[in-house]
């Protein structure tokens, strides 16, 4: 496989240059960025005249690979290239529940007792046959050194041996010989066209919303003949000459003869989440709001971005973790201010208190030691909450919207920031009295906004003196 570029291909760059690849894989998280690509791309790559005949999107699920490829196979009416654009294709996914780590050593555990389960576990992770293992197969190869590449220090020497000595394990079947991998499989007959003579009058284009798994030969072989590129949040830098997302909000205010200042922009960050397609959005409101005003300031952006109710929350309950009544007092009005139901305010309270439960529980089972707060949002979805997530995800409740690590994992990055703060008996009580305040809400004919603020001021307070949980 080819090495990677030291940074991402710009392929909107690349087309107006006339450098078209045949295929490309466009993948991540901020899915904004995928369908600007892919906008850009399409206007390049099309004329406005004959754009209707050229331009198929295929998003059956359950579409197979020869009939995209038949959509491929056709000549463009009265234009150069023709364009099948494929979203969320399946087969990009990695279907894993638990952590590769995990995998390995489970499969480990059954090298001596189920061989069997051992090479089946480790080619549905490598996502090889395991005939291919058996034959030391390039595709093996690659996958396993991806894997060992990914792992890095959290594979053990004892495991690094277990990953090389799989194909000797394999060998050792009675079954291998006379299974085959299935040639007649979707995956199978893309990798053959992708390994092929590829098409020069048409362009497919995948589009995944979401991670999809480095491991898997089909991403391998695009990146090979075409280009693969994912869009993941962009983390913000150590300074804010630093931080990419502070180039592309200027740019973008730019366009329209304008400047954000960085107390702004550092307010347009924290409360659209760093989301490309909220920031697109606030800086249309707030360009229409200014008017002729050339410099957008901090309060142009307070003015048109409301604070996502989860980091208001958040700044509520990280005030009480300090212990400070004043700041608690002052976010929760805040919080209020933001039109938000007293009952719906509560039980994000109630919520937020669940959670950070929930994480120090699993932090004291895992023996985590507490998250550095400079510790980059990606560093922590990549070796915290993903592992977390494949490791102890199914003891939690079922429901995504009862289980932290079914949430987004920004959620969990702020809430494991604040553990320290709190004890679990204080969580538990702190649970308890939001439960009592949600039947007082319902019920009471006092101001709802006092009823919250004494909750606010009990749970900054020590554990004695709090109002008792008994209805």
């Amino acid at each position: 496989m080819k090495q990677k570029p030291a940074t991402p291909p710009n392929i909107s760059r690349e087309i107006q240059d006339n450098k078209v690849f045949p295929v490309y894989l466009l993948c991540g998280e901020e899915n904004f960025l995928i369908e600007g690509t892919l906008k850009q791309m399409l206007d390049h790559l099309l004329v406005p005249e004959t754009r209707d005949f050229n331009l198929t999107f295929l998003e059956d699920a359950n579409i197979t690979i020869r009939e995209i490829l038949t959509q491929v196979d056709l000549y463009p009416v009265m234009a150069d290239r023709r364009i099948v654009v494929v979203r969320d294709a399946p087969f990009f996914k990695t279907q894993q529940r638990s952590a590769p780590i995990t995998i390995i050593r489970n499969a480990f555990k059954t090298e001596t007792t189920n061989p069997s389960k051992t090479i089946s576990t480790l080619a549905k992770l490598l996502e090889v046959s395991p005939h291919q293992i058996a034959e030391n197969h390039l595709g093996y190869i690659s996958a396993v050194d991806s894997l060992i590449d990914e792992l890095n220090t959290k594979l053990t020497d004892e495991e690094r041996r277990f990953l090389e000595r799989l194909p000797q394990i394999a060998q050792q079947l009675d079954t291998y010989t006379t299974t085959e991998p299935d040639d007649t499989g979707d995956v199978a007959v893309l990798l053959d066209w992708l390994q092929g003579d590829l098409p020069k009058h048409s362009v497919l284009i995948f589009t995944v919303q979401g991670a999809v798994n480095e491991r898997n030969q089909v991403v391998k072989a695009i990146e090979t003949v075409g280009r693969y590129r994912s869009f993941n949040p962009v983390e913000a830098g150590q300074s804010l000459n630093r931080d990419p997302l502070y180039k592309k909000v200027s740019d973008k205010f730019s366009e329209y003869d304008k400047q954000i200042t960085p107390r702004a922009f550092s307010i347009l960050r924290t409360r659209t989440g760093g989301d490309m397609h909220t920031i697109a959005e606030a800086i249309n409101k707030i360009v229409n709001f200014v008017g002729d005003k050339r410099q957008v300031d901090e309060r142009d952006v307070r003015n048109m971005v409301a604070q996502h109710t989860f980091d208001s929350i958040f700044d509520l309950t990280d005030a009480i973790g300090k212990r400070s009544v004043g700041q608690a007092v002052k976010s929760l009005h805040e919080v209020l201010a933001s039109d938000q139901e007293p009952i719906v305010v509560n039980a994000a309270i109630t919520r937020h208190f669940r959670f950070a439960l929930q994480a120090k529980l699993i932090a004291d089972r895992k023996g985590l030691r507490p998250l550095r707060s400079r510790m980059p949002f990606a560093e922590f979805t990549k070796n915290i909450f993903q592992p977390l997530a494949g490791e102890v995800g199914d003891i939690l409740p079922k429901s995504a919207t009862h289980n932290i690590l079914k949430q987004n994992p920004y959620v969990a990055y702020k809430i494991f920031q604040t553990l320290h703060a709190f004890t679990v008996a204080e969580l538990v009580d702190a649970i308890e009295q939001t439960l009592v305040v949600d039947t007082e809400l319902k019920t009471s004919v006092a101001d709802d906004a006092c009823i919250l603020e004494q909750l606010v001021c009990e749970l900054c307070a020590s554990s004695t003196g709090r109002r008792s949980t008994s209805f």
